[in-house]
């Protein structure tokens, strides 16, 4: 049997998820949800931003087509009401620290090049 990786399999690897959940750890405010984790919106509001979704029906029904491939992906599947409610608290600081990491870590890989962002970077909820 054939084993392949997708494309979005091989973004996510980009970024260990042992320090996601750190950072996630971090910078956790309010209540925890039962089934919903970070990693699970982080993963699907990536898909949501990479297959230009629009809407959270449109991001759920997405996400619904492809269960059999989101415990490879390791997340469950959320619905609409958990998306919304996750996505309520905003964790800017989660995802610019995450950011960092990154940043960092490009410029350990590649120290001559000066990574400039000429555009200004802006969250998008």
């Amino acid at each position: 049997m054939s084993h392949n990786n997708t494309v979005f399999s091989q973004l996510l690897k980009l970024i260990p998820r042992h320090e996601f959940e750190t950072l996630a750890k971090q910078h956790h405010s309010g209540r925890s949800f039962r089934t919903a984790t970070r990693w699970s919106q982080f993963v699907t509001m990536a898909m949501a931003q990479l297959s230009g979704r629009n809407s959270l029906r449109d991001i759920v029904e997405n996400m619904s087509t492809q269960t059999h491939r989101l415990y490879h992906l390791g997340i469950a599947k959320l619905t609409r009401s958990n998306l919304s409610r996750i996505n309520e608290g905003k964790p800017y600081a989660l995802y610019e620290a995450l950011f960092g990491k990154l940043l960092h870590r490009c410029q350990a890989l590649a120290p001559k090049h000066n990574f400039r962002f000429k555009n200004p970077l802006y969250y998008l909820v």
